[in-house]
């Protein structure tokens, strides 16, 4: 296996090469429900669960993107049975649930719009790094306390001047990624 190789294949076949606990951290957002046509490639999400496990080192994360489609009326739980399988039939703990909100069309049906996909966060053991979205925050270095000790804490967060002080929720919206990303392009 050779790194920093693109490789355009199956991923069970380009795992299968790869030697246990190889992988710190896997993003991805795997088809479900046949909502798109790929070609005539399936996708066997139990083989390519298990295989995740091999290949994931001991405190290596996965960031699984997916949703549910929708049938009569009834939305199919794909992501929640996928997440409970990481969990019990392959040994993952799922540390976050974290909501991706997208924008999308406004359709015409009988129910609300589906403005997410869920991202769940799986661990294989401990938790071994953890580098949190950051935000500002007027209130960095606070804390919930008595009035007693607020003023020494707000002088603390004032030295900040403005930094990078607090972890994001776990709500990312599109929107703000997109924000970001055209604030970069006119510099």
């Amino acid at each position: 296996m050779e790194l920093n190789k693109i490789y355009n294949e199956n991923c069970l076949e380009t795992m299968a090469k790869m030697p246990d606990c190889f992988v710190d951290l896997v993003v991805t957002s795997p088809p479900y429900d046949n909502l798109r046509e790929y070609k005539g490639y399936s996708f066997d999400f139990e083989k390519i669960a298990k295989e995740l496990f091999r290949v994931v080192k001991d405190g290596g994360v996965i960031v699984w993107v997916v949703g549910d489609a929708t049938k009569d009326g009834c939305e199919s739980l794909t992501s929640f049975k996928q997440a409970i399988y990481f969990v019990e039939q392959c040994g993952f703990k799922l540390h976050d649930t974290m909501i991706y909100e997208k924008e999308t069309l406004p359709l015409t049906h009988r129910r609300y719009e589906q403005h997410f996909e869920y991202m769940f966060i799986l661990v294989k053991g401990k938790l071994k790094t953890f580098n949190g979205l950051m935000e500002k925050s007027i209130h960095f270095g606070q804390s919930k306390v008595s009035a007693k000790n607020s003023a020494s804490l707000n002088e603390k967060g004032s030295k900040q001047g403005g930094k990078l002080g607090k972890v994001m929720p776990n709500i990312q919206i599109e929107r703000e990624y997109l924000g970001i990303r055209n604030r970069i392009k006119r510099t």
